[in-house]
Parts: C-alpha cells; structure tokens; sequence
C-alpha cells in the first residue's frame, strides 16, 4: 500500500516482454499524483471506535461493471492461479529430473522448456535434499550452485517468503519436491519469480478504465506490489513512514484478517486535502503463505 506516491507496473530488474506487462494507476494516491509522507490516515470504526471489518460477500456478476468485493476476489483467485501453474510445471519438471538424473540431457531440456513456458520465472534451480543447490538455470545463474538456502526440508509444494535476491529486487521461490519412483526424496526443484510482475498484469487487466487501484502485502506487513517501485519491500507494519495510529490499526486488521472491510486517508501534498479510501481485501492462500490482496477506491 502506498501513502504518498504512485503505481510503477512493470517486470523489474527482469528482461522479459513476453508478458506485455503495462503501467497502471495508482494505488492509494490520484493516479499519477503523489502524496505526501506525513499521511493522516484511517479506518472505519464503530461508535465505540472499533475497527470496523465485515467478512467479504461475492455480489452477483453485473456486465459490464463489477463490484470491488468481487474484483479483489478474483485479483486474488488470478494470482494464486499463475501459482498454480507454476506448481503444475515444476512438478511435470520434477518427474522428468527424478527419472533422468540431475545431469541427465532430458533433465536439462526439461528445465530449458519449463522456463520457456513460464517467462516470468528468472531461475530454476535442482537442490539436493539438504536444499543446497546443484543445478541452476540459466547458466547465468550457475554462480548459485554449492549454496544453501538454509530452509527446512518439506515434502509438498511450497512458497517461500519474500526475500531480496542477489541481483538487488525483491522475490520468492516456489519449490516442489523430487521423489524417486520409491518414494524416496532426492531434492527439489526451485523456480524463482519477483511477484509484482506477475501482479502487474493481473491487476492491470482487471482494473483498467476503473477507479480501483490494488497493494498485496505478505501478513508480517511486507509490501510485494505496489505502484511506487521505492515501497515495495517495504514493511507497512514497523517502517516508520507507516506509523500514523489510524493507518497502523488499519493495516494491522487486514494482516490479521483474511478478507475484509475498512477505510483509510492520506493528505495529498499536491492539494493539501485529506483523500478518503474504501478499502476491500481478499487472500491469496498458497504453499504454506497469505498474502493480502488490497482493492481500494475513492471513498464515496
């Protein structure tokens, strides 16, 4: 979520057009209009000055418009489905490496297909079962191989928390198990993503010619998509820009609640005015993670 300043929606530090992936607007400034640090921000409350969150209710589809609860449900649904077929790739993958070996030349052709067929994805990389890579792609990345990312072992499709890649952008790992044909654990297949790319597109196809803009943030207040590229990776929970009372309460409710009602404001420097949001949330549930998909929209 952002205070002061506006969208950026492009596949960062990632050199791929294939995707198309366009600018859109704002997410909790004017579009294109930024607004100042010092916000003054808020959220509903009851008399009794209670946040107020109400569980989201799908309203029935309407042609050609949608409601916000509807379209933060299915921002959500989208993303979590791109996860999917992430997951659906990297095990076709991981049954090909299980049968081939890690250096097999079926092994190698299957990882060159599976990043061809997912071109967000910048790595993928064969871990052994300590998690310690042996494997990577593309051969860039080779300088990867004998490190270890120090994760527990797991035994089913996982999705790690965000983190800050070497190359400097923040990004997760989906990572899926290789069994051998007895069952027996042999390592795991890593693929690598920065997730406002993938983010980028969705939104801007489901938000485009509307007042609607969109922040996803992990559940420890981590920012994973946001129009200003400088917040993402922000920490809307402990970063001080973020430290108003009204707005702190705000952002604590929508960590602490899967989906959601509520509203904040912010004061636009270009105008001085305090600008009011309504705010409707849904999740992306996946690999063990949550991560809050925020709609919001001129208070009316």
């Amino acid at each position: 979520m952002t205070v002061y300043s506006n969208y950026e929606n492009v596949w960062y530090c990632i050199d791929i057009t294939a995707l198309g992936f366009v600018l859109i607007c704002g997410c909790t400034g004017n579009t294109g209009t930024p607004s100042s640090g010092n916000s003054e921000s808020g959220v509903t409350a009851t008399p009794t000055g209670t946040v107020e969150v109400t569980t989201a209710t799908v309203a029935p589809q309407v042609t050609p418009a949608v409601t916000a609860e509807l379209t933060a449900s299915e921002i959500a649904d989208r993303i979590k489905a791109v996860m999917l077929s992430i997951e659906s790739s990297a095990k076709r993958c991981a049954d090909v490496v299980a049968k081939d070996g890690i250096a097999g030349e079926e092994s190698l052709r299957a990882i060159k297909n599976c990043l061809n067929d997912n071109p967000g994805i910048t790595t993928i990389t064969i871990d052994d079962p300590n998690l310690v890579v042996v494997s990577a792609e593309p051969t860039e990345y080779s300088y990867l191989i004998g490190s270890g990312a120090g994760r527990q072992a797991i035994d089913k499709p996982t999705l790690t928390k965000s983190y800050v890649f070497v190359e400097g952008y923040r990004g997760v790992s989906q990572i899926c198990p290789i069994f051998a044909d007895d069952g027996k654990k042999i390592g795991y297949l890593e693929m690598s993503y920065q997730p406002r790319s993938m983010i980028a597109n969705i939104v801007h196809q489901l938000i485009e010619s509307t007042p609607y803009n969109v922040w996803v943030i992990e559940t420890d207040g981590t920012s994973l998509f946001d129009t200003s590229s400088s917040e993402i990776g922000n920490n809307l929970l402990t970063d001080d820009l973020y430290q108003d009372a009204k707005l702190h309460k705000f952002i604590q409710t929508v960590v602490k609640n899967k989906e959601g009602v509520g509203q904040y404001n912010f004061r636009d420097h270009m105008t001085d005015k305090v600008i009011d949001k309504d705010a409707r949330w849904a999740t992306v549930d996946y690999g063990g993670r949550e991560w809050r998909v925020v709609l919001t929209s001129p208070a009316e």
